[in-house]
């Protein structure tokens, strides 16, 4: 009986240890990577604030000191963000930022085809001597989010130089709308001799924000122009815009970021994984925060997704032609900072500010 019941004892020993080695194998990958990621955080937290080990304490902080430190941690963080969003700000604007060179049609007023007549049928007058059609067709790149900064259309070669005018010319400008071509007057400006550009920014923004696919402008000129204009030196004018992504846009766009990796299908995107310093065993020397989110990224670089340059592009290009040559990696492009309030080996209290803790972007490299 004994024996019998020293198997069974055996077996059910058996059958326990194959129950938890099954367990043990059936743990899902991402926690032996997320441990791995956590203990190379620990180690690298450590190195930066050259410290060999965690500090052994000598005497726990009270309470009030506690306290005091998490204010201070709250100030250097309210303080932080302050810079940060000023910076972010300039920076945003800065690269939301875009010049475009457009190339409209000058024409000649007299040089119109036939087919221009007025709501009547009737063929029109010019209103004077110096009149001139300029036309742009809308693209792509001008969508109504877009707001417009500037805009100068480069009209002049040459400075103006007009023998015996005893004013100096001025030209008026008035926008063609609806179908009839109605004009509606935009504003005057007077030309000097140094004037090489016209300034159409209302016109431009109004053009931009609005439903018509074509800007059409009427230009009278009370002196005769022709001789300095790029059209006589066999050139085109441009037109140079300044515009600026629309801010809200912009934001919907950066705070996208982390949400992407839940749709890219393996592709470059920000990652991130709670670390808790009570978790780890650091509650007792790190006073503040108490977690942070660590990001990181990972993912594939196809051709053309997220190139950080134009090397990027390159080396992507090459890699498709040649799997002997290295794909672009997915690696940060931007970063906040973190403070981190802690003890030091001697205990004594101390904040540090990581500069490239916490990333806020990725792109192909």
């Amino acid at each position: 009986m004994l024996r019998r019941a020293t198997g069974a004892g055996a077996a059910l020993t058996c059958l326990q240890l194959l129950l938890l080695l099954s367990a043990a194998d059936s743990r899902p990958h991402s926690w032996d990577r997320d441990r791995l990621q956590l203990e190379a955080v620990k180690k690298e937290i450590l190195e930066r604030l050259g410290m060999p080990a965690p500090p052994v304490l000598r005497r726990q902080l009270d309470q009030e000191s506690i306290q005091r430190a998490q204010r201070l941690y709250q100030q250097k963080v309210a303080e932080l963000a302050r810079n940060r969003s000023r910076e972010g700000e300039e920076e945003e604007e800065s690269r939301s930022r875009r010049l475009h060179r457009l190339t409209p049609t000058l024409s000649h007023w007299l040089d119109i085809p036939e087919g221009h007549r007025d709501a009547q049928g009737h063929r029109e007058e010019p209103r004077g001597p110096h009149r001139y059609h300029l036309l742009l067709s809308r693209t792509a790149d001008f969508h109504r989010q877009l707001r417009v900064v500037q805009a100068e259309l480069k009209l002049f070669k040459q400075p103006l130089s007009l023998p015996g005018a005893s004013v100096p010319p001025r030209v008026t400008i008035y926008t063609l709308q609806g179908a009839e071509g109605t004009p509606q007057l935009l504003h005057s400006q007077e030309l000097d001799r140094d004037s090489q550009s016209l300034e159409l920014t209302g016109a431009v923004q109004s053009w931009v924000a609005g439903p018509e696919a074509t800007l059409r402008l009427e230009l009278d000129f009370t002196a005769n122009v022709s001789a300095a204009l790029v059209t006589s030196w066999g050139e085109t004018p441009v037109l140079e815009v300044e515009t600026q992504e629309n801010p809200a846009r912009a934001a919907r766009r950066a705070r996208g970021l982390e949400e992407e990796c839940g749709r890219s299908d393996g592709r470059c995107c920000l990652k991130s994984l709670k670390v808790s310093f009570h978790d780890i065993g650091w509650s007792d020397w790190v006073i503040a925060p108490n977690s942070y989110h660590m990001r990181f990224c990972e993912g594939s670089c196809p051709h053309n997704y997220k190139p950080a340059s134009m090397h990027a592009q390159i080396k992507s290009r090459v890699h498709s032609l040649s799997k002997a040559a290295p794909p672009p990696c997915c690696v940060p492009a931007g970063y906040d900072p973190m403070v981190l309030m802690h003890l030091d080996s001697e205990g004594r209290l101390v904040s540090s500010l990581f500069e490239d803790m916490l990333v806020t972007r990725c792109h192909c490299a």
